[in-house]
């Protein structure tokens, strides 16, 4: 019971995290209006303190985890430990998030530097953590643009409701620009994490790590096809100024949404139920 409460919380965790940090990088490259930049604001803020009650959460369930009671061992095993080193970044980091509001190019600056601190905070999380600093990197890299992709989306769909079609169809422009890379980079970083970690260890086919890893790909997979449509048939439709598509754009972003909280959630029962470092069925 404790582990599949441990892997909703990690599932919440990773979504407050990838929003507020996104929200951030998603503005700062985006060029958004001054309307888009206060909701990217609102998203940061909620996200810091999902991101804070998650993580703290977890230390709890964590603790339990280990012991029945709290005691000096538990405590050092979950804060003064790899799992602590995440938590003091994740929390840190947002935390540090919500000291830097302001709108000039330092603040702006600040923020950016202080989403990376709460990204690096998955160099320390999961699966990576137990490889080498190789695997930690690409593992913040991943992350970071996975953070990208989230936040332009929450962006995204509230500009499809407040924004004329005009402006909206620059701004999926300027996002689709930005998108080929940063998709691009998180498509090679998750597959260059899963080889590596799957080739650290004995990882039979029929092991639960890559039955949970198969359901990843495949929710990874049907997200990029939305992406794909919403490139190919509604941002063309967007340009010709059809106010019909914004509708639809808004709808499909929406289920993009929907489909990446299942990845965020495959994602948090693959880290929990499985690992690539042991040998099984065997």
């Amino acid at each position: 019971m404790l582990d599949f409460l441990d892997a909703v919380v990690k599932a919440i965790l990773f979504a407050g995290i990838l929003s507020c940090s996104g929200a951030v990088f998603s503005e700062a490259t985006l060029n958004v209006s001054d309307d888009i930049s206060r909701f990217s604001m609102r998203v940061m803020r909620r996200g810091a303190i999902v991101t804070v009650a998650a993580a703290l959460a977890g230390a709890f369930i964590l603790m339990f985890r280990l012991g029945d009671g709290i005691d000096r061992i538990t405590l050092s095993a979950s804060f003064l430990s790899v799992y602590g080193a995440a938590l003091c970044l994740q929390i840190g980091g947002v935390l540090l998030l919500l000291t830097s509001m302001g709108d000039d190019r330092f603040d702006r600056t600040l923020r950016v530097i202080n989403a990376l601190v709460a990204t690096f905070s998955f160099a320390f999380h999961g699966h990576a953590a137990s490889g080498m600093a190789n695997e930690s990197i690409v593992a913040v890299i991943h992350t970071s643009a996975a953070a990208w992709w989230i936040g332009s989306l929450w962006l995204l769909y509230y500009a499809c409701g407040r924004e004329n079609v005009a402006d909206l169809a620059a701004l999926v422009l300027r996002f689709s620009t930005h998108a080929i890379r940063f998709v691009g980079i998180l498509l090679m970083a998750g597959v260059i994490l899963s080889m590596t970690l799957i080739s650290s260890g004995p990882t039979p086919l029929t092991s639960p790590y890559l039955k949970f890893l198969g359901v990843k790909v495949v929710l990874v997979a049907v997200t990029l096809g939305v992406a794909l449509y919403n490139k190919y048939r509604l941002t063309p439709r967007l340009v010709r100024h059809d106010a019909a598509a914004a509708l639809a754009l808004r709808n499909m972003i929406r289920n993009e949404m929907i489909l990446i909280a299942a990845v965020l959630t495959a994602t948090a029962f693959l880290t929990t139920f499985s690992t690539p470092f042991v040998e099984y069925d065997v």
